[in-house]
């Protein structure tokens, strides 16, 4: 499911008659839905990492700021797994691995990390099973953002009007609610 795709299902959970939410506010609502769920269910990774000699090696490929090591092994195959030490060290070229163990140059060691997950309009790694909750939790953002707009909208000078915007702003937190308890 690409990017398009979540956009169409945020329009069908967050309504938005009157034309309130800007493209922009949807596009920050579904990266930040995509922020938190890499937060609650990040994404598992391995990578092989050939060992250049030293304490130092390049960050596994996929490393984003925000990722971990879980584990790391080193020789590859053996039963049980040798699991060495490593940590992710940010040295002013930019990540890299450190092993506290020694690493023979040109060995391979496999590096499991957890990272963000991928939406754009390419690429998705989200599971399929969780693409509706990401979706809740942007249409959550989305109607709290109209929750705020019509509650600020009180001052009118007609009664009806005021008790329009009054409801809509009810029904609007309720929903943000709702969508939040969903997900």
């Amino acid at each position: 499911m690409a990017l398009a795709d979540y956009q169409a299902l945020l329009g069908d959970l967050a309504r938005d008659q009157a034309a309130v939410l800007t493209a922009d506010a949807r596009a920050r609502a579904l990266e930040a839905a995509r922020l938190q769920y890499s937060a609650d269910q990040p994404r598992r990774m391995v990578d092989d990492v050939t060992w250049p000699g030293g304490s130092l090696a390049p960050a596994p490929e996929g490393w984003t700021e925000g990722a971990w090591i879980k584990s790391a092994e080193y020789p590859i195959g053996l039963d049980p797994i040798a699991a060495i030490d490593v940590s992710a060290y940010l040295s002013p070229t930019g990540w890299q691995i450190m092993a506290a163990d020694h690493v023979a140059a040109g060995g391979v060691v496999r590096v499991t990390f957890m990272a963000e997950h991928e939406l754009s309009a390419t690429e998705d790694t989200i599971p399929a099973r969780h693409r509706l909750a990401v979706a809740q939790y942007a249409a959550h953002l989305l109607c709290h953002q109209l929750a705020t707009h019509y509650s600020a909208q009180r001052e009118t000078s007609m009664g009806s009007d005021a008790s329009m915007t009054e409801t809509r702003a009810r029904e609007f937190a309720a929903r943000s609610k709702e969508l939040r308890a969903a997900y």
